[in-house]
């Protein structure tokens, strides 16, 4: 008998991780991925953003102030 599989916490898709500094991090659960020359921006596992901005998907991917 196996055990069963921890839930998927990652965004399935090709291409590599990109990881900001100082304010532009992604907040936790939120991801950044470069794919064919586009950043894919996750919030969770749900695409919000596609781009060719860099500074643009860390924005949509760090913590907004909302005050």
């Amino acid at each position: 008998m196996s055990k069963p599989k921890a839930a998927r916490t990652t965004p399935k898709i090709a291409g590599s991780p990109v990881y900001g500094e100082g304010s532009l991090r992604a907040a936790a659960g939120n991801f950044v991925y470069k794919h064919r020359q586009q950043y894919h921006v996750f919030v969770g596992l749900e695409e919000v953003l596609v781009t060719a901005d860099k500074e643009q998907a860390l924005l949509k991917a760090a913590p907004a102030p909302t005050a």
